[in-house]
């Protein structure tokens, strides 16, 4: 079967054509754990059949253990359901990949055998003989980051299930805030559904209960850049500070961010609108973009160079300890925002 996408998935789940071996990666573990309950509803049906459903973690699982569930009948039920989180089937070698190319390559009709990867990463070999039988026996799905237009919609969706209601341009908001993953999606909706007083969910609303990434954080400092609000851009610096571990982490995010601000403005300054930048940053949202291109212009190319130049040296000096990681970074800072200072005295 090898590779299928969500769409088929569905259409397999919703016509009960179910196979007998799935192997479940990717990013978004919300949608991941949502099919996976899925594939066990259609085998099992509506409640977790406990004398045919059975569950592994893969640290430490034997092939003979796996051999014995998948070969196992099921008990007064036409199939029997596997599955097993984490195990990375390509590290095995020897006779164990022998058995396990075995017990991939004829998995029982009765038996549906699922693989799902969440902490360990699923890592195909092709030199391996195993990854032809996986080629040719499972169904490879790949759970991405949804597309922001699903995303929003979703968001949607789950603050009615609280009573409350959030336009789109607040939802977009609330995703470049709290990043793209259904999973965080889900508890951040939570607090900011608790939390606002009012039917509708507001901007203020999120900005109060919802917990934002370091990267929208990030976002956040130069648009205070931006507008020349320094007191305010000192603040969002020391937030980033207490979000970031490592000083090292914290210098590359605000490079990054710098850089893909520089981009934005050669774009801009080429004639290119919020699409242009979207496309050729590779952003999943318009609502970066549309960021992007309004805070973009506040810098002049002399400053971008500068900052760039700057966040390079500091970098060489951090790692190469050539002094406090801290005090380099603060030292960057205020070049950021004094050297803009300076610039329109």
């Amino acid at each position: 079967m090898s590779d299928i996408d969500i769409n088929e998935l569905k259409r397999q789940l919703k016509s009960g054509e179910t196979g007998n071996l799935y192997i479940l990666y990717g990013v978004e573990g919300y949608l991941r754990e949502h099919y996976l309950a899925q594939l066990r509803k259609s085998v099992l049906g509506a409640d977790d059949d406990p004398f045919n459903l059975r569950r592994f973690d893969g640290k430490g699982l034997g092939t003979d253990e796996l051999a014995e569930a998948v070969d196992s009948f099921p008990s007064f039920a036409e199939r029997s359901f596997v599955e097993v989180r984490d195990f990375d089937l390509f590290k095995a070698s020897g006779e164990e990949a022998g058995k396990l190319e075995e017990i991939l390559s004829s998995v029982p009709e009765y038996c549906c055998l699922v693989f799902i990867y969440d902490l360990v990463e699923y890592k195909p070999d092709k030199r391996k003989k195993l990854y032809g039988v996986i080629k040719d026996k499972a169904a490879v799905v790949n759970v991405p980051a949804q597309e922001q237009g699903a995303l929003v919609r979703w968001v949607e969706k789950h603050f009615e299930h609280y009573g409350k209601s959030i336009s789109r341009e607040d939802a977009k908001y609330m995703i470049f805030l709290c990043g793209d993953l259904m999973d965080t999606l889900n508890n951040e909706i939570s607090k900011v559904a608790l939390y606002a007083s009012g039917e509708t969910v507001t901007k203020a609303d999120i900005d109060a209960a919802a917990s934002p990434t370091v990267d929208a954080v990030a976002y956040e400092l130069t648009n205070e850049l931006s507008v020349k609000n320094y007191d305010k851009a000192a603040e969002v610096m020391s937030r980033l500070f207490r979000l970031s571990e490592e000083p090292i982490m914290l210098l590359a995010l605000i490079g990054s961010q710098v850089r893909r601000l520089y981009c934005a403005y050669v774009i801009k300054k080429d004639g290119g609108g919020v699409g242009d930048i979207k496309e050729q940053l590779g952003l999943r949202s318009d609502y970066h973009a549309r960021i992007l291109s309004k805070n973009c212009s506040s810098f002049s190319d002399g400053w971008y160079r500068r900052i760039l130049r700057l966040c390079a040296e500091t970098d060489l000096k951090i790692k190469s300890s050539g002094g406090d990681p801290e005090q380099l970074l603060i030292s960057l800072f205020l070049e950021m925002a004094g050297g803009e200072m300076r610039g329109h005295a």
